[in-house]
Order: C-alpha cells, then sequence, then structure tokens
C-alpha cells in the first residue's frame, strides 16, 4: 500500500471514494460542494490537503482529507482529519492505518501540536482501529443551526 499526495489525475477515482463516503454516513453534497472541495484539495494555498491510498495495482482505493487550523490552546497548528474512506472492497489491507500513520508523520515533520478526528458511535469497524491508534476523549461535539429549518 502506498500513500502520496492527491494528484488532478485521480478526479474520477476521489469522486468515486467521496461518494461512497457520503453514502456510507448518509450524507449529501451539492455538486458544487464537491467541487470546491476537490479545488480546495489540490490548491497549494489552502488549509486542505489529501493523502490517497494507492494498492500494488496502482489503484487508488482510499483517501483522507484534512484541514491544518490554528487553534487557541496551542501556538503550533493542528490538524483535524476530517474524512477518511477505503473502498469496502480493500478494507483490512492497512490502508486506513497508512493513511493515518502518513498524517502523523506529517504533523510530527510540520510540528503540528495535534491531529485529531471524530466519527459516529456507531462506526464500530473503524474505532477498533481508532482506539488501537489514537486516544478516546471525552468531548462531544454540538451542531447549532444557522439556518431556520
Amino acid at each position: 500500500m502506498r500513500i502520496r499526495p492527491l494528484l488532478e489525475k485521480d478526479r474520477s477515482d476521489w469522486v468515486a471514494l467521496w461518494h461512497g463516503y457520503l453514502t456510507f454516513y448518509e450524507a449529501t453534497v451539492s455538486d458544487e460542494v464537491t467541487a470546491a472541495t476537490w479545488e480546495r484539495l489540490l490548491d497549494e494555498t489552502s488549509p486542505m490537503f489529501c493523502l490517497v491510498a494507492e494498492n500494488e495495482k496502482g489503484q487508488v482505493v482510499g483517501f483522507t482529507n484534512c484541514i491544518v487550523h490554528l487553534n487557541t490552546w496551542t501556538v503550533q497548528p493542528i490538524c483535524y482529519l476530517e474524512d477518511l474512506f477505503v473502498a469496502p472492497e480493500h478494507r483490512k489491507q492497512g490502508a486506513a492505518r497508512k493513511l493515518i500513520e502518513t498524517v502523523a508523520e506529517k504533523a510530527k515533520e510540520e510540528n503540528w501540536g495535534r491531529l485529531y478526528w471524530m466519527t459516529k458511535n456507531s462506526n464500530h469497524t473503524a474505532r477498533v482501529l481508532y482506539d488501537d491508534v489514537a486516544k478516546l476523549t471525552d468531548f462531544l461535539r454540538y451542531d447549532h443551526p444557522l439556518t431556520k429549518p
């Protein structure tokens, strides 16, 4: 399994995986959001970046989308690993672990203060991996609705 930065040539693979990720979380985003996310991930001036997992055949089988941002509890920037997805037929082959480890290596190299992510309580399969590579905190997330229902 090889981990590398996202490239323009990965668009169709990334979009297919992105839609798989959204389906997994029973979520939808507009085509406009998908296009904007793609552009941000490729923009070297954006705080967002993407790493992809490529199998031995050169197929892109997974990705992680991350955002590096400032934080009030440290002078160093921190990294939010916002999205992590591996195609179902390529799971249990180490791609997700290697994606996380590669982001963690980048965090150490670039002296970021923290690497963190969230998942659904019910995502038991992923949580087995997450419990192995990271520390579960007791923070809860609240979303304030900014539009009227």
